[in-house]
C-alpha cells in the first residue's frame, strides 16, 4: 500500500466517523470534517475546506452581539498557547443557510470541545473541534431564559461569564453600558473591563476570584468595586454577586450578576454628609446651651451675692428670714444650671446625684445635716421638670429642718423619690418630729410656692401625719427624660 493509498484510507475513515467533527491547523484553517459535521452544519466540503473557521462560518448580522465569534477565536488559541484542551460554555454561533434555500441564517446553539494534535517536537499541529449542537436543549428552556432575562431587565442587573483560563467574559449588553462600551465594543476577553476597574479596588477583586479558584469548597463570590470612566473619570459603584462553577474536566467558571449603586452610594454619602452636620450643629448647640446654663448660673450667683450683702446689713429678725428663704431658693435654681453646665447633655439632670447635693448644701450649717437622708432612685429628667423639683425640695427640707425637731431634740429627716403605681412619681420629706403644720394650714410664700411648682409639673401636694411625725409629699406623672 502506498502512502497516497494510506492517506486516503485516513481521509476516509475520518470522515466515516459518525460524530461532529472538525479538523484545524495552526493557522485555524479547516483541513477536513467528518461527513457527521457537514450534516450538522449543513455545509459541504468545498464550502469549508482550505478556509480559516471565522470566514467559513461567518457572524450573523442580524444577531450582531449575539453570536460569538470572539469567545470560539480566544479559545482555540488558548488550545494553540498551552496545548490543553478546552470545554466552552454554551454559545450562540448561527449557521449559513444555503443559497438554494434563500440564504441567511440558522439559529444554533453549541458547546464545542476543542482538542490539540501535537507534533513531535510537542507543538500544537492540529485542533479537532467538536460542537456538540444544543439548539434543542436550548429553545426548550427558552421561556425560562426569557423569564430570566425579564427579571434582570426590571432589576437593572447585568449577567456575566468569566473563564479565568482563558479570560473569556461573556456577559449581557447591561454589562457593557456599566463599563462604558457601546455594543461590541469591549471585545471577547475581560482584560478592557479589568482595565476599567479603579486601581484601588482591582487588586480586591483579582484576589477575591483568585481565592474561590484555589478553594474548591467555596462556590460563592461577593465584590464590590467601582468603575472609572476613562474620558469623564465619572465613577461608578458596582456589586457583583456570582458562583463558581467546574466543567467536566474540573476547570473553573464564574457565573454571575451585577448591578450599578451608584445612585445608592450617593444617596448614603449625602445622608452621611447631612448627619455629619446635624452632629455638628448638635456639637455647637449643646456648646450653646452649656453656655447659657453657665452665664445663667453666673447671674444667679451675682443675685444670691447681692441678696446675701443685703442680708447681712438687716437687723429686723422676720425680714433678714425671708432674705435668707430667697436666697436658698436662688440657690436651689442655681445648682440645676451649675450641674447642667459641667455634664455632657446640658438638656437632662440625674435627679439622684442632684438632690444628693442640693440636701448636703442646704445641711451645711444645720445640726441635722448628718441624719438628713436621702433615697432616690436614678431617674434623669428634662430641665424644665428639674427647676420645679429642685424648689420643692427646697421648701420642704428647709422647713422639715426649721421646724420638726424643736431645740434640743433631733432625729432623721427623709427625701424620697421614687416611682409608684399609675405612671407616677412620688416625692415626699418625712421626719418623726413634731412636725411642721403650714404646708397645709399656713397661705404663706413656701405654701404657695409648692403648690404653685407642683402645678407646674402636673402634680398635688398630699401633708400627712406619718406614725411619727410627718409626711409632706408631692405625687406627679412620671415624665422622666430617659
Amino acid at each position: 500500500m502506498t502512502a497516497t493509498d494510506a492517506s486516503s484510507d485516513h481521509a476516509a475513515i475520518l470522515a466515516g466517523i459518525p460524530q461532529p467533527y472538525l479538523v484545524l491547523d495552526a493557522d485555524l484553517t479547516i483541513v477536513a470534517a467528518t461527513n457527521s459535521y457537514l450534516r450538522t452544519t449543513d455545509r459541504t466540503r468545498e464550502d469549508i475546506v482550505g478556509r480559516h473557521i471565522l470566514e467559513a462560518f461567518p457572524e450573523n448580522p442580524e444577531a450582531v452581539g449575539t453570536v460569538e465569534q470572539g469567545p470560539l477565536e480566544v479559545s482555540l488559541r488558548h488550545v494553540l498557547r498551552t496545548g490543553e484542551p478546552h470545554e466552552m460554555a454554551v454559545i450562540q454561533y448561527d449557521i449559513p443557510r444555503p443559497a438554494s434555500e434563500g440564504g441567511g441564517f440558522y439559529q444554533r446553539f453549541w458547546t464545542p470541545v476543542h482538542t490539540p494534535v501535537k507534533d513531535t517536537d510537542g507543538s500544537v499541529r492540529y485542533i479537532v473541534q467538536n460542537p456538540m449542537d444544543v439548539t434543542e436543549s436550548v429553545r426548550r428552556t427558552r421561556e425560562a431564559d426569557a423569564r430570566l432575562r425579564v427579571a434582570l431587565h426590571a432589576a437593572d442587573l447585568g449577567s456575566w461569564e468569566y473563564e479565568p483560563d482563558t479570560d473569556i467574559w461573556r456577559r449581557s449588553a447591561t454589562v457593557d453600558a456599566i463599563f462604558g462600551f457601546g455594543p461590541g465594543e469591549g471585545g471577547p476577553v475581560a482584560a478592557p473591563f479589568f482595565a476599567r476597574m479603579h486601581p484601588d479596588d482591582l487588586p480586591k477583586v483579582l484576589s477575591a476570584v483568585q481565592s474561590a479558584l484555589e478553594s474548591p469548597d467555596q462556590t460563592v463570590l461577593h465584590f464590590d468595586y467601582r468603575v472609572v470612566d476613562p474620558a469623564t473619570g465619572a465613577i461608578k459603584y458596582i456589586t457583583s454577586r456570582g458562583e463558581v462553577l467546574r466543567t467536566s474536566t474540573g476547570k473553573p467558571r464564574l457565573i454571575g450578576v451585577m448591578m450599578d449603586v451608584s445612585t445608592d452610594r450617593l444617596r448614603e454619602a449625602a445622608l452621611s454628609d447631612a448627619l455629619k452636620e446635624q452632629e455638628s450643629l448638635l456639637a455647637q448647640k449643646d456648646v450653646l446651651l452649656a453656655e447659657v446654663n453657665h452665664r445663667v448660673k453666673n447671674s444667679l450667683q451675682l443675685v444670691v451675692s447681692a441678696l446675701s450683702l443685703q442680708a447681712r446689713r438687716l437687723t429686723d429678725p422676720s425680714t433678714k428670714e425671708a432674705f435668707e428663704q430667697a436666697i436658698s431658693r436662688v440657690r436651689a435654681i442655681t445648682s440645676v444650671h451649675e450641674r447642667l453646665y459641667r455634664t455632657d447633655n446640658p438638656l437632662v439632670v440625674e435627679m439622684g446625684d442632684y438632690l444628693a447635693g442640693l440636701c448636703a448644701d442646704l445641711a451645711t450649717n444645720s445640726k441635722l445635716r448628718d441624719l438628713l437622708q436621702v433615697d432616690v432612685e436614678r431617674l434623669l429628667m428634662k430641665t424644665e421638670r428639674a427647676i420645679p423639683i429642685a424648689l420643692i425640695v427646697n421648701e420642704l427640707v428647709t422647713n422639715a429642718m426649721k421646724y420638726a425637731y424643736p431645740e434640743g431634740t433631733s432625729g432623721p429627716i427623709v427625701l424620697s423619690l421614687k416611682k409608684v403605681e399609675n405612671g407616677m412619681l412620688e416625692l415626699s420629706v418625712s421626719d418623726e418630729g413634731v412636725g411642721f403644720s403650714g404646708v397645709t394650714t399656713s397661705q404663706g410664700l413656701g405654701t404657695r410656692l409648692v403648690k404653685t411648682m407642683a402645678a407646674q409639673i402636673g402634680g398635688r401636694v398630699e401633708t400627712l401625719p406619718a406614725e411619727h411625725g410627718y409626711r409632706s409629699a408631692v405625687i406627679f406623672p412620671n415624665e422622666a427624660a430617659a
